[in-house]
């Protein structure tokens, strides 16, 4: 089988059309073209093109790249097809994240946790009263990108963010911000938290 003339693989090529009437093979291994006219490379000449790939820095025999997936991943970052566009608020103006179409003070779905009280918010659930404020306790810890560790044996796999002050021991007429503040949750894995909920654990 004729070798490839750049990488000097032996492995059965693909046949690629013909150029100038000879038959034009492409090889599997580096990915290039070649007829059987075609200049042979001399292992010196070889290991001279020898270089480092742009993307994952692996050695490699092409001139830029290792793989077409690292091509596609370098061009990609480096020279985008699409430039993100500029958002605006469609009442005010005022620029605003990808995927959003107003701000927040002209939403009128936004709303103030500081002023909605655990009373109001228990109201207008038709069950599980105190579910909400725990999605908000949990975007809470989210959003200030703190460790999901248990705070009292270090399990990582799976975690729970669990009030310090039980959300029942709190007024009625106590913010729901107050309630799902930072200074009153913690991360504890399932076995900590019924611990810490029936006694056993004190923080």
């Amino acid at each position: 089988m004729l070798p490839c003339p750049y990488c000097q693989s032996t492995t059965t090529p693909r046949k690629d059309g013909l150029m100038n009437g000879e038959q034009r093979y492409l090889c599997r291994k580096c990915g290039r073209k070649y007829t059987a006219n075609s200049h042979r490379l001399t292992p010196v000449t070889h290991r001279e093109k020898t270089g480092l790939c742009l993307n994952c820095g692996q050695t490699t025999d092409n001139p830029k790249f290792c793989s077409s997936s690292c091509a596609a991943k370098y061009n990609n970052v480096h020279h985008p097809k699409r430039v993100q566009k500029i958002r605006y608020c469609k009442h005010c103006g005022v620029e605003i994240p990808a995927g959003r179409t107003v701000c927040d003070d002209c939403n009128p779905s936004l709303v103030d946790w500081s002023q909605r009280t655990l009373k109001s918010l228990q109201d207008s659930a038709k069950y599980q009263v105190n579910a909400k404020v725990r999605d908000i306790a949990r975007y809470n810890y989210e959003k200030a990108n703190l460790p999901r560790v248990c705070a009292n044996c270090g399990y990582d796999k799976h975690v729970e963010i669990c009030h310090v002050k039980a959300i029942n021991s709190f007024p009625e007429e106590t913010p729901v911000a107050v309630i799902s503040d930072l200074t009153n949750l913690v991360a504890l894995c399932p076995n900590c938290h019924w611990e810490f909920d029936n006694g056993i654990l004190i923080l």
